[in-house]
């Protein structure tokens, strides 16, 4: 079939050395079983891409099999052995080759001929004898959609990949919140329990309590004159012990209900709040000088935040009775992660290495014979503190200053007028 036909020189076919040495220009596949053609396609395209041949349909199946395998294939269809829709439904049925665009070269130019190379899948047809014009602008046009596809391609699984992450993000987000969702039912739960039993327990001991104190004033009535100055020592021991515990079981119940107790913020001048508290309390510390520098005004809860100054400032007032000239001071100033309110006084104060134990329930640092109470006051104020998503903290040097600091959100100021 190819006897007498003359070979032309000028081409030289790519190999896989030059495929790796110049990456980035395209590879075309030349198949067919003239070699005039295979030359004529390479003069035509191997100035612009590298070209790699084959003359039967078998060998172009194994080229394109191989890495890197073509951009483009250009096929012959009238071949021996293995035809050009045979090579091309081979193709076509091999994922790894799949993509890969093929444009028929042949003087085949029947419509029919046309249809069943379409239909097989070929992207193009080109009629021999071929004009470089065309044959360029035909592969210029496919490997340009074939970029395009591999671009879409790329995004599509990038798209998917994505998807596929945020999926599994949602996931897990769905799972934590559905955890999240359990621990606060169960957290719920449990300080329901808590302030159920706290309410049951003071309400349990409240009936001995009465009990106690009743019968320690019959007795001091009935029989009091009848017992020794020791006798009625100890019963006056025992009431003031009652006595201490009613207030206990109060200050319990109080702990348990700063927690539950709905949070209903408004705009409140805390210095008139702070000023008015002061009045207040210092009635019963008459020595004492308070002075209430300027406070801001604040979205809280004024009922909570009268309960706060209340304790802090009592305290202030408790701890420095003793001191020759009392003094305690409440002001503020902006920080960079809130509004600190700061209690002072001049009083006892505390050791500082145990500061951390102050906002305990029933922590206390000084005996009940020097100062009186619960131990409930602070971890009272420090739970409405946190309600308020601030903190408390405390800092003292006994007998010269003591100073309770209070940081409220700077969200929550309200902007002066």
């Amino acid at each position: 079939m190819n006897e007498g036909r003359r070979t032309i020189p000028r081409f030289v076919p790519a190999d896989d050395a030059q495929a790796v040495s110049a990456p980035g220009l395209p590879t075309l596949l030349v198949v067919d079983d003239t070699p005039e053609y295979l030359m004529i396609l390479g003069e035509i395209l191997s100035p612009e891409y590298r070209v790699r041949v084959a003359s039967h349909g078998a060998a172009a199946v194994e080229f394109a099999r191989q890495a890197p395998a073509p951009d483009l294939i250009l096929l012959d269809v009238l071949m021996p052995g293995m035809s050009g829709y045979e090579t091309l439904a081979a193709l076509k049925s091999d994922p790894r080759t799949a993509d890969i665009p093929v444009i028929f070269v042949t003087s085949l130019d029947a419509t029919e001929d046309e249809q069943r190379g379409f239909t097989l899948g070929a992207a193009d047809y080109i009629v021999k004898p071929v004009r470089a014009p065309i044959v360029l602008a035909r592969v210029a046009l496919h490997l340009e959609l074939k970029r395009a596809r591999d671009g879409l391609a790329r995004k599509n699984a990038s798209l998917a990949a994505e998807i596929e992450r945020r999926s599994a993000a949602e996931v897990t987000v769905r799972e934590l919140n559905a955890a999240l969702s359990a621990r606060s039912a169960a957290l719920e739960r449990s300080v329901g329990d808590l302030e159920a039993f706290a309410y049951s327990v003071s309400h349990d001991l409240r009936a001995p309590l009465r009990a106690i104190s009743g019968f320690a004033d019959l007795l001091r009535e009935s029989d009091g004159e009848r017992l020794t100055d020791d006798g009625r020592g100890l019963l006056g021991r025992i009431s003031a012990a009652a006595t201490r515990m009613s207030g206990m079981i109060d200050d319990v119940l109080a702990y348990s209900r700063t927690q539950s107790a709905t949070l209903n913020t408004g705009p409140v001048d805390l210095r008139a709040l702070a000023t008015d508290v002061a009045g207040e309390l210092g009635a019963a510390y008459p020595a004492a000088t308070i002075t209430v520098g300027e406070l801001p005004r604040m979205r809280v809860d004024a009922a909570m935040m009268r309960q706060v100054f209340a304790n802090l400032v009592g305290n202030a007032l408790k701890f420095s009775a003793r001191s020759e000239a009392p003094r305690v001071t409440i002001d503020s100033s902006a920080g960079a992660d809130g509004v600190e309110i700061a209690i002072s006084d001049n009083g006892a104060g505390f050791d500082p290495r145990y500061a951390d134990r102050l906002f305990g329930l029933f922590q206390r640092l000084h005996s009940q014979k020097e100062f009186g109470g619960s131990g409930v006051g602070l971890a009272i104020v420090k739970r409405l503190i946190e309600r308020h998503g601030g903190r408390i903290a405390a800092q003292s040097q006994p007998g010269v200053r003591t100073t309770f600091s209070i940081t409220l959100p700077s969200e929550a100021r309200i902007a002066d007028r």
